[in-house]
């Protein structure tokens, strides 16, 4: 289905709306092309008369006027009801189309979000999204039907009154047919450049406020401003040539047709003087004259409206590319985390075809058990817990959960029966409360006040005057480390999971709290099996096993002790840590 036929048929859901718009649209085109009439008949029976007479046609006049202000008043009251109508039907379309995609966007595969950047993707649902009500469903719904029907309306108005007038003006038909096509095919292009361009600058945008920081603390101010000033060059040229291209076919050629059309009035109607005599009367030389500057209102009005659709079929294009992205395989079968029991059968995987980042990954972790994996950076830790949470499916071999297989069950139910702590936790804005709980109803304020007491959070309960109700702005930017480190702990505790991800939960704290939360995560770890991605290796002593690995495979494993006699990778790494040296693990 074209972008054009996808974006009419979301019509249909307030196609009343449209149908009352439409309908009042065509009553102001009657009202608004009798006013000529109206006055054709005050030039030809009032003024003409009473030059020739002498005496003024009071009564007359007054009728006429006051039908006059009557159309006025009438066309004035039904193109606002009209608008009002469109604008709610366009506003409700855009509301269907943000939401579908919103709701697309969350059971899209997180390969997706690796290789976009949320910038670009947040453009398309609000930008693209707004372009698409400004310039297809309120610019050509509306106005280019109003245009159209104005169009055949004074058409239909000048054959009425002289039909050979008429036929000579379907001239510009073929005129204007060709000139939409050289047209249409120039600008799409350059539309659909720029809409690619201003979501390269939403997504450099996006990045930058995000990594401001970063940028100004290594200095990298003019190196950023010189990368956005890159890709806005290119979104100017692009923008520079569509404006010499919409000014050229959209005014300039709007207003020779209007120019030339009046010329073949004015040759016409020389052509009827004979004999001295005027083949048509003043009032309907002024009514054809008028009909006819009226006919190029509407023709300039959808020559503009035109370069508008091209820019929303562009916009259209990439809407309907993100919303026609494949979703997770997901199962409607539900896997329920009973016990928590995991293994990985000979599981191998790669982010790409090319390059296998886990090669015959083999373990198994039972009930209660904490396992830990180490290894220098690329080394695959966070690999295998992406496969655990199903963000990925591996392409060999099978992950299995309580001894089902993971692939044969939703991910979501999958992903239910565990919880996780990032080494950098990220809280949205609200409350400390709507963080711990994640909105989740079941999940009450005295369970998620007691979840925050038994990781160590009694002091930041103390401290702020609204408690669990403490506002929260975007990424918890007003806490400190520590204590977005404490609620991300309380989350995990009060949906009370099976199976238990921290990706070193403790670095990002201070000595203090790390001592708070180590004797909290001995609480959190009984009845869960727990899965540690170890960067300071003084954390996992009393680990279960520990899973040491190499280039995506595992090249050790067995506890604290063992590694350590075993005088490996793992003793060496240790050796390093104690000393103080730097390793990138």
């Amino acid at each position: 289905m074209s972008t054009v036929k996808r974006l009419l048929s979301y019509m249909k859901y307030f196609k009343g709306y449209f149908a009352i718009g439409i309908g009042l649209v065509i009553i102001s085109t009657v009202t608004d092309l009798g006013a000529p009439i109206i006055a054709q008949r005050v030039i030809d029976n009032v003024i003409t008369p009473a030059a020739r007479e002498g005496t003024p046609i009071t009564n007359a006049l007054i009728e006429l006027m006051a039908v006059y202000f009557g159309l006025l008043v009438t066309t004035v009251i039904m193109r606002y009801v009209s608008s009002i109508y469109r604008m709610r039907a366009a506003n409700g379309i855009i509301k269907i189309l943000r939401d579908e995609l919103y709701t697309k966007v969350q059971k899209l595969p997180i390969s997706y979000f690796d290789n976009l950047p949320a910038g670009k993707i947040v453009a398309r649902i609000t930008n693209d999204t707004e372009s698409l009500r400004q310039q297809f469903y309120v610019a050509t719904i509306g106005q280019i039907l109003i245009n159209v029907f104005y169009i055949i309306g004074t058409y239909l108005a000048i054959a009425f009154f002289h039909q050979g007038l008429a036929l000579t003006l379907l001239i510009l038909i073929p005129v204007m047919y060709l000139w939409n096509n050289y047209y249409t095919k120039y600008a799409r292009k350059y539309t659909k450049k720029e809409r690619e361009f201003n979501s390269d600058i939403n997504g450099k945008l996006n990045e930058t406020i995000q990594g401001m920081q970063i940028v100004q603390a290594f200095g990298q101010e003019e190196k950023i401003q010189a990368e956005f000033e890159e890709i806005n060059e290119k979104w100017y040229d692009v923008m520079r040539k569509y404006v010499i291209l919409d000014s050229a076919f959209q005014w300039t050629f709007a207003d020779f047709l209007q120019r030339f059309s009046l010329l073949l009035l004015m040759v016409y109607f020389s052509t009827q003087y004979i004999n001295g005599v005027l083949g048509v009367s003043v009032g309907m030389l002024y009514l054809f004259g008028e009909y006819v500057s009226r006919l190029y209102e509407p023709i300039k009005g959808t020559i503009q409206q035109i370069a508008f659709v091209q820019q929303a079929i562009a916009a259209g294009d990439r809407v309907f590319e993100l919303m026609d992205m494949e979703s997770e395989d997901n199962p409607e079968a539900d896997l329920t985390v009973t016990q928590g029991r995991v293994a990985f059968h000979n599981v191998n995987f790669g982010y790409n075809e090319e390059k296998q980042v886990l090669k015959n990954i083999d373990f198994a972790a039972e009930p209660g058990q904490t396992i830990a994996l180490v290894g220098h950076t690329g080394s695959g830790k966070s690999s295998i817990m992406n496969l655990l949470f199903r963000f990925y499916d591996p392409q060999s071999g099978e992950i299995t959960i309580d001894g089902q297989e993971t692939k044969a069950y939703s991910r979501q139910s999958v992903r239910q029966g565990m919880g996780v702590v990032l080494q950098d936790p990220f809280l949205f804005t609200g409350t400390i409360y709507s963080n711990i709980t994640m909105d989740n109803p079941s999940i009450s304020k005295e369970t998620a006040r007691q979840a925050l007491i038994e990781v160590g959070g009694q002091d930041l309960i103390e401290r702020f005057e609204k408690g669990l109700d403490e506002p929260v702005v975007e990424k918890g930017s007003t806490l400190s480390s520590g204590q977005r480190q404490l609620i991300s702990f309380a989350r995990a505790l009060a949906f009370d999971p099976k199976i238990l991800i921290l990706d070193e939960a403790t670095s990002s704290i201070d000595t203090e709290t790390e001592e708070i939360i180590q004797h909290a995560m001995n609480v959190l770890k009984k009845g869960r099996t727990t899965f540690i991605i170890a960067h300071c290796l003084s954390t996992i002593q009393h680990a279960d096993q520990i899973l040491v690995l190499q280039q995506g495979e595992i090249i050790e494993r067995g506890r604290h002790k063992e590694l350590l006699n075993k005088k490996g990778v793992y003793n060496e790494m240790y050796e390093m840590q104690k000393k103080g040296q730097v390793i990138p693990v």
